[in-house]
C-alpha cells in the first residue's frame, strides 16, 4: 500500500483558524444574517412525536440538516448530506455503495436504522437495510432532514432501533418557478438537474423534475480503477392541494432506473489455490413509487392524517436477483384530552409481496413469499408542570408472520429549565424484526483452505432459520440542549444501550456438514447467540460568530461491547464492535464576505475502523485514521444565478473507508475531487 498523507491535527486547526482571520480582516461590513440562534432552538421537527414541536421541546437526540447546510456543505448525494450528522456513522465503501448506521452495527446490510423520504419507508424487506445509491431526491427540492439518533420504535416500529433518518421534501407550492442546474468534475463526472413548479388551480401546486447523476470509479489502493462505476436517472412529481374546507392532499411520485458496476470475489471450493473467482458484474437497480396524503384540521388542537404508498423496486446483480411490491397504509390522530394532555395514536398495515431469482451462490425459498405488518401505536404527553415538566409514555404494538407480536414502549421526561435550556432523559425498548434472508435464504460466504494436503476445502454457507427470533434493545438516554450565550447553541446527548439475541450464525450444535463433488459443505444456520452494550456521547455546537459568520462543530464518541456466545464459531459481533470509529470530528465555516458570495469549509476527522469481516483472519487490514477537507466557494452574480466550485477531500490523494461486504472485499479508495456547477432560478 502506498504512503498516505496524514495531516497533523493541530497544524490543521491553526492552518485553518488563519485562514478564516484572514478572510475576516479582509472582508467589509456587510448585512447578510442567518438564523439567530434563538430561531435555531425553535426550528420545527415532525419526527419525533409525530407532531410539529419545537427542537428545545423535543425529549431526544435529534439532529436537523437544513436545505441550506445541504447547499453549502458541497454534497451530491444523501448519504454525503448525512456526514454532518453527529452519530451517524457514514462510509463510503465503493463509488456506488455506502454503510450508515447510528450508534454503531456500521456496514453495506446496516439493518438498525429506519429511514424514510417523506413518510414511506425506504428500506429494504430482504435484509431490513437500505440500498442507498438508490435512494435520491432533488436536493434542491429537500426541505430538511431529521434524524434521530437512539430508538425511535414507540412510533415508527420495527427496525428503528439506534435511530431514525426522515427525509422531507418541500412542498409544490414553494418550488414554483424553475430551477435548472449542471455540473461536471473529476469524480462527479455529470450533474444534471431540472425542475418546474406551476399553479394548477387555487390552492393547487404542482412540481415536476428530472436529475442525472454520472459518477466515476473509486481506485484500488495501487491506485488502479475500481471497476465500480456508475450513473443514476431519476424523475418525479409532487402536487399540493387546500381544499376550502381547509383539508390538505399530498400527492407524489418518483420514477428511477441505474446502472451499475461491481468487481465480486466469489467463493468456488474448486478454484485452487486462492478459491476465489473474480467477476466483472454490471447490475441493474430500478423502481418507481407513488404516494398520497390527506390530512384535516378538526379542531384548533386536534388532526387526522391518513397516508397510503405502493413501492416498487426490481434489482439484478451478479449473486442474486430480488423485486419487492410493498402497499402500505397508516392512520394517526392527535387529540387534547383536557388542558393537560397531548395524544398522538395510529394504525397501520403494511403488505409486501417479494420475488427472488436465485444463484448457486445465494437464494431464498420460496422463491416468492407475501406477508402482512399490523400495527397501532398510542403515546401520550402530560404536561406535569404547566410549560417546566412533560412525561410522555407511549408504546408500539406490532404483530408480523415471523415472531408474531412485539411490543416496544417508552418513557421520556423533559424539563424546561428556562428559555434557553431544557433537559431530557429517556428509557426505551425496540427490536429488529427478522427479515426473509434471516429465515430462509442460503448464502455461500467463503471457502476455508484445507489445512493438509490431502483435505477437502470446505465451502462455507449461512442458512435460514424459521427459529430466528427479533434482537432487542433497552435504552437509557440523557441530553441537554441549552444556548448558554446569545449566539451560541449546545445539544449533548448521553446513551447507553443493553442489546440482547443479536444475530450469529454458527452454533456448534446445529452445523450441518455433507460431502460434495471435490468439497465440504458447511451450513451454519443464523440464531440469535450474541448480545452486549455500548455506549457514547454526542455533541453538537452552533456558534453565530458575525451576522456573516456560523460555525458548527459535532464531536461523537462510540463504544461497543458485543460478544457472542461459547456455543458459536461466529466471530463477527466482536469484529462488528470494531467496525465503526470510536471517535469523530465535524467543523463547518460557512461564511458570507459578501451578500453575493459563499465560502464555506468542512473539516472532518473519523477514527480508524476494522473490516465488517473476521479480524483475526483480515488483522492487517485495519482501516486508518483520516482527516478530510471540503471547501465550497460560490458567486451569485445576479439574483436566481449561482456558480461554484466545489474542492472535496482536499488533505490528501486518497482515503480508504470501508469494504464492501457482498463478495467485494479489494479495497478501494476515495479519491480527491473537484467539481463545478452553474445553477439558474427562473
Amino acid at each position: 500500500m502506498r504512503a498516505r498523507f496524514q495531516p497533523d491535527p493541530a497544524a490543521t486547526l491553526i492552518g485553518i483558524i488563519l485562514l478564516l482571520a484572514g478572510v475576516t480582516a479582509a472582508r467589509g461590513d456587510g448585512d447578510l444574517t442567518e438564523l439567530s440562534i434563538e430561531e435555531l432552538l425553535d426550528v420545527k421537527v415532525t419526527s419525533v412525536g409525530k407532531k410539529t414541536q419545537s427542537l428545545s421541546d423535543a425529549a431526544a437526540a435529534v439532529f436537523v440538516v437544513s436545505n441550506e447546510d445541504i447547499r453549502r456543505s458541497g454534497a451530491t448525494s444523501i448519504p454525503d448530506a448525512l456526514r454532518m450528522v453527529p452519530g451517524l456513522q457514514v462510509k463510503r465503501l465503493d463509488a456506488n455503495k455506502w454503510a450508515i448506521s447510528a450508534r454503531g452495527f456500521s456496514g453495506r446490510f446496516a439493518n438498525k436504522l429506519l429511514v424514510l423520504i417523506d413518510g414511506r419507508t425506504i428500506y429494504t424487506p430482504s435484509f431490513s437495510g437500505v440500498y442507498w445509491e438508490n435512494q435520491d431526491a432533488m436536493l434542491a427540492d429537500v426541505e430538511r432532514i431529521e434524524v434521530i439518533r437512539g430508538p425511535g420504535a414507540t412510533l415508527w416500529g420495527a427496525n428503528a432501533v439506534n435511530g431514525v433518518i426522515n427525509i422531507i421534501t418541500k412542498s409544490a407550492a414553494e418550488t414554483q418557478g424553475g430551477l435548472a442546474e449542471v455540473g461536471v468534475g473529476s469524480e462527479e463526472r455529470a450533474i444534471g438537474a431540472l425542475r418546474y413548479g406551476g399553479k394548477l388551480a387555487p390552492d393547487t401546486y404542482a412540481r415536476f423534475y428530472a436529475k442525472y447523476n454520472e459518477r466515476d470509479a473509486l481506485i484500488t489502493t495501487l491506485g488502479e480503477d475500481g471497476g465500480d462505476d456508475w450513473d443514476l436517472g431519476q424523475g418525479g412529481f409532487r402536487v399540493d392541494s387546500v381544499f376550502a374546507s381547509g383539508d390538505r392532499v399530498t400527492f407524489k411520485g418518483d420514477l428511477y432506473h441505474s446502472r451499475l458496476r461491481q468487481q465480486l470475489e466469489i467463493p468456488d471450493p474448486l478454484a485452487a489455490p486462492t478459491y476465489t473467482e473474480s467477476v466483472d458484474d454490471r447490475m441493474t437497480a430500478e423502481g418507481w413509487n407513488l404516494l398520497g396524503r390527506w390530512e384535516r384540521a378538526l379542531s384548533v388542537s386536534s388532526n387526522a392524517s391518513f397516508q397510503f404508498y405502493y413501492d416498487h423496486s426490481d434489482r439484478n446483480e451478479g449473486y442474486v436477483g430480488q423485486r419487492h411490491d410493498i402497499i402500505d397504509l397508516d392512520f394517526q390522530q392527535r387529540a387534547k384530552a383536557g388542558e393537560r394532555q397531548d395524544i398522538v395514536w395510529g394504525l397501520g398495515y403494511r403488505g409486501i409481496d417479494d420475488r427472488f431469482h436465485s444463484t448457486d451462490l445465494a437464494g431464498l425459498t420460496p422463491s416468492r413469499e407475501n406477508r402482512n405488518l399490523w400495527s397501532g401505536f398510542l403515546q401520550d404527553e402530560i404536561e406535569l408542570v404547566s410549560e417546566r415538566l412533560r412525561l410522555t409514555l407511549g408504546s408500539k404494538v406490532e404483530h408480523n408472520e415471523y415472531t408474531g407480536l412485539e411490543v416496544q414502549p417508552n418513557l421520556r421526561l423533559l424539563w424546561k429549565a428556562s428559555e434557553q435550556s431544557s433537559l431530557w432523559g429517556a428509557v426505551s425498548r425496540a427490536v429488529r424484526t427478522p427479515s426473509r434472508a434471516e429465515l430462509s435464504a442460503s448464502v455461500t460466504t467463503r471457502v476455508e483452505a484445507a489445512g493438509a494436503p490431502d483435505s477437502l476445502p470446505i465451502l462455507v454457507s449461512s442458512v435460514g432459520d424459521t427459529g430466528y427470533k427479533s434482537e432487542s434493545l433497552i435504552a437509557y438516554e440523557l441530553g441537554l440542549r441549552t444556548a448558554p450565550m446569545k449566539r451560541l447553541s449546545l445539544d449533548v446527548a448521553l446513551f447507553y444501550n443493553d442489546y440482547d439475541q443479536l444475530r450469529t450464525s454458527g452454533t456448534i450444535s446445529e452445523l450441518e456438514l455433507s460431502l460434495a463433488d471435490g468439497y465440504l459443505d458447511l451450513e451454519m444456520p443464523f440464531d440469535n447467540e450474541a448480545s452486549g452494550h455500548g455506549y457514547g456521547l454526542e455533541v453538537s455546537a452552533d456558534f453565530q460568530a458575525r451576522d456573516w459568520w456560523r460555525l458548527v462543530l459535532a464531536y461523537s464518541y462510540l463504544d461497543l461491547d458485543l460478544k457472542a456466545s461459547a456455543e458459536t464459531l461466529d466471530t463477527s459481533n466482536d469484529t462488528q464492535a470494531r467496525t465503526d470509529p470510536r471517535q469523530q470530528i465535524s467543523f463547518r465555516s460557512l461564511m458570507n464576505p459578501r451578500p453575493d458570495i459563499d465560502l464555506d469549509l468542512w473539516v472532518r476527522y473519523v477514527d480508524q475502523t476494522y473490516p465488517a469481516f473476521d479480524v483475526s483472519r483480515y488483522s492487517d487490514q485495519l482501516i486508518p485514521a483520516y482527516w478530510t477537507l471540503d471547501l465550497r466557494l460560490a458567486w451569485r452574480p445576479r439574483a436566481g444565478l449561482e456558480l461554484a466550485i466545489v474542492g472535496q477531500n482536499l488533505l490528501s490523494p486518497s482515503h480508504q473507508e470501508g469494504y464492501s461486504d457482498a463478495y467485494g472485499n479489494i479495497p478501494l479508495e476515495v479519491q480527491r475531487g473537484l467539481y463545478g456547477t452553474i445553477r439558474l432560478a427562473f
